[in-house]
Order: structure tokens, then C-alpha cells, then sequence
């Protein structure tokens, strides 16, 4: 993607975010962008949307399709994208719109890494962690299991990491050995 259709994709999801703050509605915003991400996953939607072989006809078609939401915000934003024939840009406006739904609600998703499964204590613990450590709020706690890590965990949030792993241990112990 080139730097304008970079700020085209940034205007658009700032401009939704805007509106949806100014009229209060921002956790449906979110509910609503989550619920046609799913679709994208789901289908092959964004690979239709930006390819040339579909008639602008046949993609308005389908981003009208999205328009079953009950907000009229989002309606009226996907009639927008279709106006302005954005239709291949929707899928990265759509993750730029969870990003600044995000940094304005100071509420982030949580990866934690672990050699095993947490238990509820642990993630409760996690999440109080995050919040201590970096002063975000928590939405979704996102647990992967990798037994590569031996032990300990890994927190990644918002681009910040802290990595409490025995592995990194260990390679930190050989690298000073050397």
C-alpha cells in the first residue's frame, strides 16, 4: 500500500471513530466493525473486493450486503465506501478503526504466550499486571500455548512486550557466558 492510500485508509476510520465518539456509540462501532471482520475472515471477501476481475457493480453489491447491521453510522459509512468506489480499502479501514477505537479507549488486546495453559488466577493476575505495568485496560486476554518458551510467559500489548520467559533466560545467561 502506497503512503496516500495509507493516510486514505487512515482518514476514513478516523473520520468513522470521530462520529461514532461524538454521538457516544463508540463499543457499538466496535461490536459492528469485529462482527464484518468475521465475515472477511470467514469468506474470501477482501481478495473480491480488491480484484479487478469484479465489476464495481458486483462489489457494491456485496459491501451493501455488510449494511445488515442496526447502525445507521456504519450504514451510512459503507454507503460512503461505495460512493467513493473505496470498496478495496474497507478491510485495512476496518483494522485502522479497531486500532484508534483502541488508543481512544486505552483498551487493548492482551497475547500472552506460555509453555502452558493459564488458569483463571493467572490471567486475573496477567491483566492486573498489564494494567499496573503499562496503565492500559484489557479487553480480550488472547492465550497461545508455545512449549518452545519452557517456562514463564510472554505479555505482548500494544506493541509492548514483556518477555519473562525461561528461554530468553537462558539465551541471556549463554550470551554472557560468551
Amino acid at each position: 500500500m502506497t503512503k496516500k492510500e495509507e493516510a486514505l485508509v487512515e482518514q476514513y476510520a478516523k473520520s468513522l471513530v470521530e462520529v461514532a465518539l461524538e454521538h457516544d456509540v463508540i463499543s457499538s462501532l466496535k461490536a459492528d466493525t469485529l462482527a464484518i471482520l468475521e465475515i472477511f475472515k470467514a469468506t474470501e471477501l477482501e481478495k473480491t473486493l480488491s480484484s479487478l476481475a469484479v465489476t464495481r457493480s458486483e462489489k457494491a453489491k456485496l459491501v451493501r450486503l455488510l449494511k445488515d447491521t442496526d447502525s445507521v453510522y456504519i450504514n451510512n459509512f459503507l454507503e460512503v465506501i461505495i460512493q467513493n468506489q473505496r470498496e478495496e480499502f474497507l478491510y485495512p479501514i476496518l483494522h485502522s478503526v479497531l486500532e484508534l477505537v483502541a488508543q481512544v479507549t486505552n483498551q487493548y488486546d492482551v497475547t500472552v504466550t506460555s509453555a502452558i495453559p493459564l488458569t483463571e488466577d493467572q490471567k486475573v493476575r496477567v491483566q492486573a499486571l498489564v494494567t499496573k505495568k503499562f496503565g492500559l485496560k484489557t479487553d480480550q486476554l488472547i492465550e497461545e500455548v508455545d512449549a518452545s518458551i519452557i517456562g514463564g510467559f510472554i505479555i505482548e500489548v500494544n506493541n509492548k512486550i514483556i518477555d519473562a520467559s525461561l528461554r530468553r533466560q537462558l539465551h541471556e545467561f549463554k550470551r554472557k557466558l560468551i
